[in-house]
């Protein structure tokens, strides 16, 4: 397959796009679902549908496949095997459970040290915050440039034996920047600290391959990636997902619970199951897998290469409207797919309105990242335009236009 993507040809594959006729660029909050995807939900839930791991008649045990094959297929899409593979509800519950892991094996212990960066989502913050708290330990923070770039270039300086944890952003939801992982896993494995990646903006837009960066748990959403809400994963290395014992103990976690002299003996199941306590998302399940076999099929470099050539496109276009600024790096790479510009002196919520009366959907506010919004002189918040492979340059075009009619109204007021 060539490099690149037939976006026009893609743009049929998606029933909101038809039906609504808009231009959707909110691709970085969640994106617009395929047919493909429904309708395997839909049939699925019709035809298929039992709970998983509880029944030995048929339809069980046709479920309980098509939930494991999932689980192989969408691990297989970052490069993981199945049971390195725990499906959560999305991004933040899979960085909540990573949390609540380390600190339950104590690994997250009085005195410990967890490095994040001024630029992180909420998502990989506030559970590390948390559970700091919980233990004793402490946060440290990698600053970030006046292009909001954390500066990877300290981590050396303030990464130290007692730290546990290095918590990386893999792509900013603000900037779009794109960390480079494996160097910092690199320098965080020499002091024996895990890396835990927030991965939300990654495993949806550019290839993603966990053995070769080199991490030990990584979080992402099905939502952000074609696939359903109320679904995402935590890749957890084998050898630490085998030495771990989980934080929440429910059913479908363990193989045998007894009581001997008034006390409880547990045996877990192996990963990935003692991590998903509970019924799972089994119908979401299979729509992700189905998510990642479109992915697949268009590959994964052209999908990446498809959003750098349009954040490239939308860099230029904004630089000749007049009274807006880009927040974050204005070359692509190291930006991928997501685009933040404040408007002079006006409320990103008012831009965001004005554009929804040209069928243009955009995100508006702080996005999660309020610190870095502050370090970027953008405390009232952006307006976030965020691209996807059904993306064309006309939707960019159509969004500059209505963006400098909104600002010649401005001008003439």
């Amino acid at each position: 397959m060539s490099v690149g993507v037939d976006c026009s040809a893609v743009k049929s594959e998606f029933p909101t796009l038809e039906d609504r006729d808009i231009v959707f660029l909110d691709n970085a909050a969640s994106t617009l679902k395929p047919r493909q995807v429904i309708d395997a939900m839909a049939n699925f839930t019709r035809n298929k549908y039992s709970n998983v791991h509880r029944g030995i008649y048929r339809l069980s045990m046709e479920a309980s496949k098509a939930y494991e094959d999932s689980h192989e297929i969408v691990a297989g899409f970052i490069g993981a095997s199945w049971s390195e593979l725990a499906f959560t509800k999305n991004t933040t519950d899979a960085i909540q459970l990573a949390a609540l892991t380390l600190l339950w094996n104590k690994i997250i212990d009085s005195g410990a040290e967890i490095v994040v960066t001024e630029a992180e989502h909420h998502s990989n913050l506030l559970p590390w915050v948390r559970v700091a708290k919980l233990a004793g330990a402490s946060l440290r923070f990698i600053p970030v440039d006046r292009e909001g770039i954390p500066r990877w270039d300290m981590l050396e300086s303030i990464i130290s034996d007692k730290t546990r944890v290095v918590a990386v952003g893999h792509v900013s939801n603000v900037t779009g920047y794109v960390s480079p992982v494996r160097d910092i896993a690199r320098i965080a494995h020499e002091h024996e600290a895990i890396v835990v990646v927030d991965s939300a903006q990654g495993v949806p837009h550019i290839p993603v391959n966990v053995k070769e960066l080199d991490v030990d748990m990584l979080a992402f959403s099905g939502h952000k990636m074609l696939g359903p809400s109320g679904i995402g994963g935590l890749y957890i290395r084998q050898d630490l997902a085998e030495s771990l014992e989980p934080p929440l103990g429910a059913g479908g976690t363990v193989s045998r619970v007894r009581m001997y002299d008034g006390a409880i003996s547990i045996e877990w199941l192996s990963p990935p199951w003692k991590f998903e306590s509970g019924t799972p998302p089994i119908i979401e399940a299979v729509g992700l897998s189905e998510a990642v076999k479109l992915l697949n099929r268009i590959g994964m470099d052209n999908v990446m290469f498809h959003e750098i050539e349009l954040t490239r496109y939308m860099l230029k276009r904004l630089s000749e409207v007049s009274n807006t600024t880009v927040l974050g790096p204005t070359m692509s790479p190291p930006r991928q797919g997501i685009v933040a510009f404040t408007v002079d002196g006006t409320d990103p919520d008012w831009i965001g309105l004005i554009l929804d009366k040209h069928k243009i959907a955009v995100r508006t506010g702080l996005h999660c990242a309020h610190i870095l919004h502050d370090k970027l002189n953008a405390s009232k918040g952006s307006v976030r335009a965020s691209v996807y492979l059904y993306n064309c340059k006309e939707d960019i075009d159509k969004m500059i236009n209505a963006l400098n009619n909104v600002i010649l109204k401005l001008k003439n007021n």
